[in-house]
């Protein structure tokens, strides 16, 4: 699927990397390009509330989260091919 973001000039573009720990099982998956870096730490913030630990007598968050983030920069550089 094409993308007309920000990422389609040369420069700096962030990915979300979200770990998920459940039932002794642990992956990670990735989401973005992104021409900001907030744009990615929302992803991250999205899944860690997501999977955020509830009180299972109130239902209310614990203030853990089965799953972690961080973001990652690259630098892309765009060249023409043909």
């Amino acid at each position: 699927m094409a993308r007309n973001i920000g990422a389609d000039r040369n420069g700096d573009v962030y990915r979300a990397v979200i770990v998920i720990t459940r039932g002794g099982d642990t992956w990670t998956k990735h989401e973005g390009p992104y021409d900001k870096p907030g744009a990615a730490r929302a992803r991250v913030t999205f899944w860690v509330n997501y999977y955020a630990e509830r009180d299972p007598d109130t239902f209310e968050p614990t203030g853990r989260s089965l799953a972690a983030g961080h973001i990652e920069k690259a630098t892309t550089t765009w060249e023409r091919v043909s």
